[in-house]
């Protein structure tokens, strides 16, 4: 299947949150990014060159397009993109007080800005072990593509 203009259109609007927030979906870009996401979210689509196709074959994907150099350029948002970019879906569920109240180690940001300083502390979080983080409304995106990165 090509990468028709629509579906490029759509990619792009994915940049912007509203956009992220409207469809429920976000961005992320590269194998290692890809393939740590796609264990833990649900994977909608898949833009796979035929490089990165042997890999993404073994992944579950609601829709795998193969595109080539060129056409992930256009959909990527980085200046030299890898094999592969998905869209995932975001998580709906929204925690409740008794999981605040979990014996569970957990994290809570407030005024978080720069996107790729929120990537960097999930990331550490990650590495840590911690499983929540509860971001307040003034932080940056946590599914904007600079901090998915």
């Amino acid at each position: 299947m090509a990468l028709s203009k629509n579906k490029l259109k759509w990619i792009n609007a994915l940049a912007l949150k509203k956009y992220r927030d409207a469809d429920n979906c976000f961005i992320a870009e590269g194998p290692k990014a890809v393939e740590d996401l796609a264990s833990r979210f649900r994977l909608h689509t898949l833009l796979a060159t035929e490089t990165y196709l042997p890999k993404a074959q073994t992944l579950e994907v609601g829709e795998l397009v193969v595109v080539s150099q060129q056409e992930l350029e256009k959909a990527s948002q980085l200046k030299t993109p890898h094999d592969c970019l998905a869209i995932f879906e975001k998580p709906t569920s929204q925690a409740n007080v008794m999981e605040l109240m979990s014996n569970e180690l957990a994290l809570a940001l407030d005024g978080v800005q720069d996107p790729g300083n929120l990537g960097t502390i999930i990331r550490l979080a990650d590495w840590f072990g911690i499983s929540r983080i509860y971001c307040s409304p003034e932080c940056a995106d946590a599914f904007s593509p600079k901090t998915v990165q």
